[in-house]
């Protein structure tokens, strides 16, 4: 697992700095962050974000399940995902943890703006 640094995209511009992805990885959250996904495999792929909280009791509505995020990302295609609410997202150090579902051709990099 590695932590992947945020990279922000400004008013000039951003060329992502990409890396192959782990089985699973990190970044630190503060609700802004999104995660970039470029896959050069020849399969679809799915990006898993794993939830913090699986449920929630909200007043007027009742118990309410959160699941993890999964997203598709088609071969060939890049894609965002995000971004992530930290009171549903962020680890107790203040991470979000997502994992590919294959690592092969796959490029990411966390953005915000």
């Amino acid at each position: 697992m590695a932590l992947i640094s945020s990279q922000q995209i400004t008013e000039a511009g951003k060329t992502p700095t990409l890396s192959t992805p782990a089985a699973s990885d990190t970044f630190t959250n503060s609700g802004k962050e999104f995660i970039f996904v470029k896959n050069g495999s020849g399969s679809s792929i799915n990006i898993t974000v794993t939830a913090q909280i699986s449920s929630v009791d909200l007043s007027g509505y009742g118990t309410l399940t959160k699941s993890n995020t999964v997203f598709a990302v088609a071969s060939g295609a890049s894609s965002f995902v995000g971004p992530f609410a930290p009171e549903a997202y962020s680890a107790s150090d203040g991470t979000v943890t997502f994992a590919c579902s294959s690592a092969e051709s796959i490029d990411v990099a966390i953005l915000y703006l």
